[in-house]
């Protein structure tokens, strides 16, 4: 295989890792509410302060704000290597599960302009402060994906957060829009 379909490859896991990480940011945010069982404590607490105190996060040691991440990541990559077999797409989207929550956190710590990170966040390979700054103005109802700044823009164009609220009403469900 060349290694422009290898590099090809990885970039489309990268994108996928990213759009399953703004399909649980909209779930957290419009959907989870306090007090679910099982669950309010690990993720929907955490996020709703995350959204109160957006630097909160920063202070937690690496293993308790990546561990309900990496345990996500394990339960969907583990079968999905299992039933398809190891890819470069797998290899791409398991890397990006992985990362996400420290790319995260990045976009809300200052980074050294001249840092070989920074040069990652200026093409968009890893989401800018600047991009997800937008997540967190009122109403939050865009820039759900937190791993790159490629997929937001056309997602939000599509009005593709909407549209699912819509479906969602329509067949009776509201989302709680982060409220509860």
């Amino acid at each position: 295989m060349d290694p422009f379909s290898i590099v090809a490859q990885l970039l489309l896991g990268w994108l996928i890792a990213d759009l399953l990480s703004g399909l649980a940011h909209w779930v957290e945010d419009r959907l989870l509410w306090v007090g679910m069982p099982l669950i309010s404590r690990s993720i929907v607490e955490p996020n709703r302060l995350h959204h109160r105190d957006p630097q909160a996060f920063l202070y937690q040691s690496v293993l308790a704000r990546n561990s309900t991440t990496w345990g996500a990541v394990l339960a969907i990559a583990l079968p999905w290597l299992w039933i398809a077999g190891f890819s470069w797409i797998w290899l791409g989207a398991v890397a990006g599960g992985l990362a996400v929550t420290e790319v995260h956190v990045r976009t809300h710590r200052a980074v050294v302009r001249t840092s070989w990170y920074r040069a990652l966040q200026d093409i968009g390979i890893v989401q800018s402060r600047a991009h997800h700054v937008g997540h967190h103005a009122d109403p939050m109802d865009s820039r759900y994906c937190i791993l790159t700044d490629w997929l937001n823009p056309l997602l939000d164009r599509a009005c593709l957060w909407a549209r699912i609220e819509s479906a969602l009403e329509a067949i009776g469900l509201t989302p709680n829009r982060g409220t509860a």
